[in-house]
């Protein structure tokens, strides 16, 4: 007989928030994945008016922001906080969406010497 081989795979645990799946690590929901998410549908909107969903989009990206600061990671925090929050995740994303070629740094508003480099 061929031995048999464990890995460590351990399960995780997620939850689902306004459509989005929230990892849970250690009992404590990543709540942050509902911010990430409110800018990547930010990323999406296209200000052209002949495919004009931006009412679809800002009714989304308003789902988003009132699920994080109902989260417990939102719940009673400053605006000041939870727009530090938003910034961060933006500043996670960005970066992220442009290396996948999602966008291009140039409808970020980037500066050449802002912009990341190619590869």
């Amino acid at each position: 007989m061929s031995k048999i081989k464990f890995s460590n795979y351990q399960a995780k645990q997620s939850r689902i928030v306004a459509g989005v799946c929230v990892p849970i690590s250690d009992g404590v929901g990543d709540y942050d994945e509902l911010l990430r998410e409110a800018v990547r549908v930010a990323l999406r909107v296209d200000m052209n008016p002949t495919r004009d969903d931006w009412d679809d989009l800002y009714d989304r990206i308003r789902k988003l922001m009132a699920a994080y600061t109902a989260s417990p990671e939102g719940e009673g925090e400053d605006a000041c906080t939870l727009m530090a929050r938003l910034a961060a995740c933006v500043a996670d994303v960005i970066p992220m969406a442009i290396r996948k070629g999602l966008i291009t740094p140039s409808s970020t508003g980037a500066t050449p010497q802002t912009q990341l480099p190619a590869g």
